[in-house]
């Protein structure tokens, strides 16, 4: 970008304080509340296609205090989409609350509250809302088989300048809504741009000589010698650029040393938290200068988990690929034939288990054979005298006999048993056990309480109506079999 001080149009000294317009102003804005306003087919606001233009815009309606709810995690938040901007070229950016999360190290709650508050400020608006519709079966359409998976669809935002911002930066439009378009500058927007150029071309290195066209001299090519036949002129002014360098042909491996280092690469993986995500074959091919080197992967493992690595990597075959080449250029690579684990350390057999056990018998002999000597009788005399006191004091113990209140007499439970009809006569269970036991004949009916007595009549009468019951029944079977030997006719 050339200098503006070269513009003849525009007196430098007639331009007033541009820091001092370039803060918010006293400008009246109504949050935009209503959710049907933030659609780009009803926003007020206008399109925005590059983060250089979003940005300013956000951090100026949070320096302006016009939501209660907005500050650095707002803006914050704005750079993450203006980072996805540059992938689309209307400056669409999907939203997915998951990675804002991860990005932010904030909850969804506040994530979901700082994109709110974005679109009350009516610096985003809606392109599609997300949903849980397979976006493969519609891309795909009737091609669409199981084997292309799910993926839902994404919330797509379009970054939008609301009308308070243009009027602020001193814009005049021309339509209104999602639609409007720059079609000029005041005074003030003029001012302004001069000194966002000038911050600019401050924070770049001078790279040579910057000038207006205007103020360059035009050449007449005509007059130009040609040298030693060649037909190429160096235009005055141009950075001469240094060649390409050439890139050097890798060392090639064999398919079998192939398939070993990709075998190498996959114990990395079981071994090495941060790599479980990675491609075997690309990280094979990542750590490929180490391998020809001859490392081994218990060496690899022990130099990867020496370093620092961020909590999510989205690819860990380019980390090692790039940390590599760093930790090669500052030379703090290990040497590959040192052996992570020293040869003396390895007990295979398990001899130096058993001789360690040997040196700690031997070790101990003493101390205990002198505990034996001096301590071990009097400790035996002790347990013995207190066996004897023991046994002197030790009594039989008494049958236990559950307390009276745990259990009724026996003779009030055994009268308590219904009567029943036993020789034919009506005794309870203990008079008949105790005759029986005894050898004496069973004693005469008892008198019972008048109520057993009507419930004693009463199956009595019930007996009886059950045996009358079945002579009638007898006698009407009788009755139907001579009735069916006799023949018909007659």
């Amino acid at each position: 970008m050339h200098d503006v001080l070269a513009c003849r149009h525009i007196d430098p000294a007639a331009c007033p304080d541009a820091s001092a317009l370039s803060q918010p102003t006293d400008i009246p804005f109504d949050l935009v509340g209503d959710a049907s306003a933030h659609e780009v087919s009803t926003t007020a606001s206008r399109h925005l296609r590059q983060a250089r233009d979003f940005l300013p815009a956000v951090r100026f309606m949070v320096a302006a205090g016009y939501h209660s709810d907005a500050g650095p995690s707002t803006v914050r938040l704005a750079e993450v989409f203006a980072a996805r901007m540059r992938r689309s070229k209307h400056g669409h950016f999907p939203f997915s609350i998951e990675t804002a999360q991860l990005e932010l190290g904030l909850g969804r709650r506040t994530v979901l509250k700082h994109a709110r508050v974005l679109r009350e400020l009516g610096l985003i608006a809606y392109i599609e809302h997300g949903s849980k519709t397979n976006s493969m079966r519609t891309r795909h359409g009737d091609a669409w088989t199981p084997e292309h998976g799910y993926r839902g669809t994404a919330t797509l935002f379009a970054a939008v300048a609301p009308p308070v911002w243009d009027a602020a930066m001193g814009r005049r439009t021309d339509g209104t809504g999602y639609r409007a378009r720059v079609i000029g500058v005041t005074c003030r927007g003029r001012t302004l741009a001069v000194a966002d150029v000038r911050r600019r071309t401050a924070s770049k290195p001078n790279r040579g000589r910057r000038c207006t066209p205007s103020s360059v001299v035009p050449q007449d090519h005509r007059n130009l010698q040609v040298v030693e036949g060649k037909n190429y002129t160096r235009a005055r002014g141009c950075a001469v650029k240094s060649p390409k360098p050439t890139r050097q042909s890798s060392s090639r491996l064999t398919p079998a040393q192939c398939a070993q280092a990709i075998s190498l690469a996959e114990q990395l993986q079981r071994e090495v938290w941060w790599l479980h995500r990675s491609c075997a074959r690309r990280l094979a091919h990542a750590l490929r200068p180490l391998i020809l080197q001859g490392w081994s992967w218990q060496g690899l493992a022990a130099e990867l988990q020496t370093w620092g690595v961020p909590g999510y990597l989205r690819d860990p075959s380019a980390f090692v690929r790039y940390e590599l080449a760093r930790q090669q250029r500052l030379g703090r690579l290990g040497d590959p034939t040192a052996p992570t684990v020293r040869d003396e350390l390895v007990d295979d057999t398990g001899q130096r288990y058993t001789d360690l056990l040997n040196g700690l018998a031997a070790y101990r002999a003493p101390v205990i054979n002198r505990f034996k000597a001096e301590v071990g009788p009097q400790l035996r005399q002790r347990l013995a005298e207190i066996r004897e006191a023991a046994a002197r004091t030790r009594q039989i113990p008494a049958p236990y006999a559950p307390p009276a209140w745990l259990r009724e007499p026996e003779d009030a439970f055994l009268s308590s048993l219904p009567p029943h009809e036993a020789y034919g006569h009506q005794h309870s269970p203990w008079e008949v056990y105790e005759a029986r036991a005894e050898g004496h004949a069973l004693p005469q009916d008892r008198q019972f309480h008048p109520d057993d007595e009507q419930w004693l009549t009463h199956l009595k009468d019930q007996l009886d109506a059950e045996r009358a019951c079945a002579a009638l029944r007898a006698d009407l079977e009788t009755w139907q079999a001579e009735q069916e030997e006799q023949p018909y006719w007659r």
